[in-house]
Formats: C-alpha cells, sequence, structure tokens
C-alpha cells in the first residue's frame, strides 16, 4: 500500500504546481500558495530547487511585463553568474537582482562586489530568509547599502500596480504573469515539472 501511496505522490509531484485564483484569499497567499506547491515538488524530486527556479523566473516574468520584451536577457536557473559574467541574476540598468531562497555569505560577498563596482543590489528572497539577509549584511557592514525585499510582497505590489489596484483584475494580471514565467520556463528550463498548469476561466494556458 505504501508503494502505491508514493507512487500517487510522486504522480502528482511530476505535473508541476496547479494555479486556480482564489477569490477568499490575499493576492499574497494566492502567490505563496503557488510556492508552496512547488516546495511539495521540490520535497519529492531528489534536491533539485523548484522553488528557487519558480522565484527566479516569476521574477524574470515580472521585469519582463514592467521593462518590456527583450529587455531582460533570461538563463536557466543552474547557470552560475560566473559563466556569464552577469553581476546577479538580473541586471537593469545599475541595479543587480539577486533572487534567492537562502541568502548566504557567498550572497552577501556578490553583494559587496557590485557596490564596489558601482551598482546598487537588491535582495529578493522568501519572507523567513529576510532576517537572515540582514543578519549576514550587518554582520559585513553593508546594513544600510543593500536592499532586502520578500518576493511574495515583490510580486503582489506589482500585480496590484498593473491592476491599477481594482481587486477584480489582479486575477487577470497574475494569471499574464504565470503566463509569461511558462514561456520563459520552455525557453530557459528542460523540466516540465516547472510550468504551472492555468486554470480558471481568466486563464489562457499555453500549450506547444
Amino acid at each position: 500500500m505504501r508503494l502505491w501511496i508514493e507512487k500517487v505522490r510522486l504522480h502528482f509531484a511530476s505535473e508541476g504546481p496547479k494555479f486556480h485564483f482564489d477569490s477568499g484569499k490575499s493576492l499574497q497567499a494566492n502567490i505563496e500558495d503557488l510556492l508552496q506547491q512547488a516546495q511539495e515538488v521540490q520535497a519529492n524530486a531528489g534536491g533539485t530547487n523548484y522553488v528557487g527556479a519558480m522565484l527566479q523566473h516569476l521574477v524574470g516574468a515580472k521585469l519582463d511585463l514592467v521593462l518590456g520584451p527583450g529587455k531582460l536577457k533570461h538563463h536557466g536557473f543552474s547557470v552560475a553568474d560566473e559563466s556569464t559574467e552577469r553581476k546577479g541574476d538580473f541586471q537593469i540598468e545599475t541595479v543587480a537582482l539577486h533572487v534567492t531562497t537562502h541568502p548566504s555569505e557567498a550572497l552577501v560577498r556578490k553583494c559587496h562586489d557590485n557596490l564596489r563596482t558601482g551598482l546598487k543590489p537588491v535582495i529578493l528572497t522568501l519572507g523567513e530568509g529576510v532576517a537572515g539577509a540582514a543578519f549576514l549584511l550587518k554582520n559585513a557592514q553593508l546594513a544600510d547599502r543593500v536592499d532586502i525585499l520578500d518576493v511574495a510582497q515583490f510580486l503582489t505590489a506589482n500585480v496590484y500596480e498593473r491592476s491599477l489596484f481594482m481587486a477584480a483584475a489582479c486575477q487577470v494580471t497574475l494569471s499574464r504573469l504565470l503566463e509569461r514565467y511558462n514561456e520563459i520556463v520552455e525557453i530557459c528550463e528542460t523540466d516540465p515539472t516547472l510550468r504551472v498548469r492555468l486554470c480558471g476561466p481568466e486563464s489562457r494556458q499555453i500549450r506547444r
């Protein structure tokens, strides 16, 4: 029986996260539900960091919607910054964005290097990682030189802004963000599990 239960769990994990907008929840709670699903997939994936990959490509999708297509270069999650001479996961003008699930001393060193070369580093991380990043930056005497943002709040604020703060429009805006996310995943990643299955009348699921 346990074997079959495990097979069922792996089957649903292999399908990837599913998005169905719950109007009874806050916008941030809907976004965090997606991240929680990615965490559950990751728990059955033998070490693959699905949450980190999802965060990176959600931020990339948000930036594409803000800046317009073609203004930003996207990379696979496993591509190291050093191999592409990147100063962060994304660089826009003089701002270097670092997207991470677990802020580390290595990331703080990257932020220090950013500052040394005239860039403004911004750390985007999960809510529970904000305090850890602040602690590491304080130890490195960089506490007042690097911005740290909760990535779910970062995405939530953008959806509200793009919806002109009309609550009824947020579902459509978030669906568009996830459609762009799926496009980026298809271009940059080989694992289809990272794709989000969009459900509901306002979601136009992309099929390839």
